[in-house]
């Protein structure tokens, strides 16, 4: 599977400079799908695991009480200054590594990253196949920012941000709320929480609008319920979406951006109810 080959390959290389394509081309997925796919899988980007892999490998040599000098460790391990590992090790582990040295301390449950669901062909279930429509260009209003492994952001945050300012988006119709996911960077993706709007020409401050070009989408829907967390059951959807059908199915990705829709269906005080996630496709042409 596309996520164990790259951990595997990661795991191979902690001590070795790779870079993200390295990382992507092993799995043999596009560097696109491969970053929503590993995130979802991981719930870290690709780079964010590798960090946090060689941190708990250090962490292992540091427990043995040897006297390594500590700015060799750090250049070994990928970083690039002693004072860059020495942050990264204190934000991973609670205190610095000489200290963790020093003081004999053990924290295995840091060590090895475990998935957030399972990789093998059974998890890339999805409850039904999806309808393939075309929907036409629409506008929203909305707050965004970036997320990443490396800051203690949320979604959910995000959320409540937009929500408390529902009121000032006068022109809000239907009350339909889209969760757009904005391509970034492998380190890290532009969440958007907005709303549909009639049009962009009275957009509060602090908040942006944009518009959505008609495009074909394939729009999966699923229940989301009160049994588990709800990053974990968006996790696992997407995971199944990115990793199972996209890559077996006569579509490729489409250059526009992917949403959650949110409307009647849902109830947002419980954050239960159906969900559409709709994901922009293109036919595959086929090649002569």
């Amino acid at each position: 599977m596309p996520i164990k080959k790259a951990i595997s390959f990661i795991e191979q290389n902690l001590d070795q400079q790779i870079t993200f394509r390295e990382i992507a081309d092993e799995s043999g997925l596009s560097p696109y799908y491969f970053a929503r796919l590993f995130r979802s899988a991981t719930g870290k980007t690709a780079m964010g695991y590798l960090r946090h892999r060689r941190l708990t490998e250090v962490a292992k040599i540091l427990e043995t009480g040897r006297d390594t000098s500590l700015i060799h460790l750090a250049l070994d391990y990928g970083f690039d200054s002693q004072e860059a590992f020495t942050r990264a090790f204190k934000k991973c582990f609670g205190l610095p590594p000489g200290q963790y040295r020093s003081n004999g301390f053990s924290i295995p449950a840091k060590y090895q990253l475990s998935l957030l669901h399972s990789t093998t062909s059974s998890s890339g279930v999805l409850p039904m196949e999806p309808s393939i429509l075309k929907k036409e260009a629409f506008h929203i209003i909305g707050i965004s920012d970036n997320f990443g492994s490396d800051n203690d952001k949320s979604v959910p945050g995000l959320w409540k941000k937009i929500s408390c300012r529902y009121p000032e988006i006068n022109h809000s119709k239907n009350g339909r709320a889209y969760g757009l996911c904005l391509k970034g960077s492998p380190e890290s993706f532009t969440y958007m929480a907005a709303f549909e709007v009639d049009d962009l020409y009275n957009i509060p401050s602090g908040m942006e609008g944009l518009v959505i070009d008609e495009a074909e989408y394939a729009v999966f829907t699923f229940t989301i319920d009160n049994q588990s967390p709800i990053g974990d059951q968006f996790s696992k959807i997407y995971q199944a979406i990115w990793g199972n059908w996209l890559p077996n199915s006569d579509y490729e990705y489409a250059n526009t951006p992917d949403f959650e829709l949110y409307d009647n269906r849902f109830d947002g005080n419980s954050a239960t109810g159906e969900v559409d996630i709709w994901i922009p496709v293109i036919k595959q042409t086929l090649s002569a």
